[in-house]
């Protein structure tokens, strides 16, 4: 990516001024939301709403034309119809501001009249050095500045995980269920036709990027599918990069078409080449999720060798399931292990003593379960721990407990409460805050488990 591109992307995501192009004072229309996003997300730079007629909205005052805008702009949101925008980008590129987010759809993915005007659109940016983010898209959010370029006001939690995703629809799928599960945003792209800005180069720039830890991205497909794998495998070296491509089914093709102008291409082909690039490929928005998750609060295993705790048989069977169709491997305890498990459920107890480590009704005690966490935590074939616990009215969880293990130990662990959020909201945000991510379901807390794994193997972790 060139110096001038990286530049100008940077000033998109931490802009000192926007202005916003379209706004209304109709709170049904794109224009309104776009003003109220930047406002609601408390962006602390300069806004400029324009509008030919309206002298304030929201609190602001309203601009005729960019050209009454009393300051340098960085960025223009531009909420106008196709045929508008491209009229007001070269009024932009006039003004000399450098990166625009076009919300409208009408371009390429609407046949070749749209190709046409989506050719111009490229054509005036290019001539005055612009980037552009879209167009056909939800936009953008940086929660480092406190920016949201989008038409859905939103305020998030800050953290370490970004996004980039080829649907706003996919992408605020992943957004939600991000905030639910206590994940923490940096930055999320909805790239839409990619005019000029393709998947690729907001990789580049998030690889550059130090507040962005883990980088998920969402693909329907692209032009330059090789560019997209080589950078991402160049990426995936320095940060975890998760990849959920959609189109296992041909019918996919022509719906993509028509969404962003690209074509699904082959599934089995994109995958098949992401994992030779050394990247993860999930299945889903949830699966990405938990594995972003994972990936952005537990710390890298030093092999696949999973250790499990609890006192229910059957979500560890899923885990075991799940996570072993992934590369992960349960190794039998060593016996100074099984002494030490001994030492704490008795020498006859009424469970098979193997891994995962059943202990029953025994379990449902915090203290005994603590006990058992830090017996298999110790073993020297166990990489990683998942301790899988009901919650229950009358019996505590044993959060204080894996909190303890934990501190003496570099190792992972993972927390499996079977709970609803609400219910679990408060020992997760302990465990959480001690790096230890928490989920509610057998097969989520096992995706995040693969994640790490992958991530371990990658780097030359130990197969076991």
């Amino acid at each position: 990516m060139s110096g001038n591109k990286l530049e100008v992307l940077n000033g998109i995501f931490y802009p000192r001024s926007v202005a916003v192009v379209g706004v209304t004072g109709s709170s049904d229309r794109v224009g309104y939301n776009l003003l109220q996003s930047l406002i609601y997300s408390g962006f602390q730079g300069k806004i400029y709403p324009i509008h030919p007629r309206l002298e304030s909205l929201q609190g602001l005052p309203v601009y005729r034309s960019l050209e009454e805008v009393p300051g340098p702009v960085d960025v223009a949101v531009i909420g106008v119809n196709q045929f508008a925008t491209v009229e007001v980008v070269e009024q932009c590129g006039k003004k000399g501001v450098k990166g625009v987010i076009c919300v409208a759809g009408g371009f390429r993915e609407m046949g070749p009249a749209g190709k046409a005007l989506e050719e111009r659109l490229i054509a005036v940016a290019r001539q005055y050095n612009m980037e552009v983010v879209g167009p056909n898209t939800l936009g953008l959010i940086n929660t480092r500045a406190n920016l949201n370029a989008t038409f859905y006001p939103l305020r998030l939690p800050r953290g370490k995980v970004s996004f980039v995703s080829q649907s706003g629809g996919v992408g605020l799928t992943i957004l939600q269920k991000a905030v639910d599960e206590g994940l923490g945003i940096n930055k999320w792209v909805g790239v839409g036709n990619r005019s000029t800005l393709e998947l690729s180069d907001y990789l580049e720039y998030l690889a550059r990027d130090d507040s962005t830890a883990v980088i998920g991205v969402f693909v329907e497909g692209t032009d330059d599918a090789r560019r997209l794998v080589q950078v991402a495998g160049e990426v995936a070296r320095r940060k975890p990069v998760v990849f959920y491509k959609v189109g296992r089914s041909d019918a996919v093709n022509f719906a993509a078409l028509t969404h962003t102008g690209s074509m699904a291409g082959s599934y089995q082909m994109y995958k098949q080449i992401l994992q030779q690039f050394g990247l993860l490929v999930v299945e889903s928005a949830l699966e990405m999720v938990a594995a972003c998750k994972a990936l952005a609060m537990a710390p890298i295993p030093r092999g696949n060798g999973v250790g499990v705790v609890t006192h229910t048989a059957g979500p560890s069977i899923v885990l075991l399931d799940e996570a072993g169709l992934r590369g992960g491997v349960f190794p039998p305890f060593a016996e100074s292990t099984m002494e030490r498990i001994k030492g704490v459920l008795g020498q006859n107890p009424p469970v098979v003593l193997k891994n995962p480590l059943d202990a029953a009704g025994q379990g449902m005690q915090a203290a005994t379960f603590g006990r058992l966490v830090e017996a298999v935590l110790d073993d020297p074939r166990i990489d990683l721990l998942v301790a899988a616990y009901c919650l229950h009215l009358n019996w505590r969880c044993p959060t204080s407990e894996l909190l303890a293990a934990q501190k003496q130990s570099s190792k992972p662990v993972v927390a499996l409460y079977i709970s609803t959020q609400e219910q679990v909201r408060e020992e997760r945000e302990i465990l959480h805050s001690r790096d230890i991510p928490v989920y509610i379901t057998p097969e989520e807390a096992a995706w995040g488990v693969s994640a790490l794994l992958h991530y371990a193997l990658q780097r030359g972790g130990i197969s076991r």
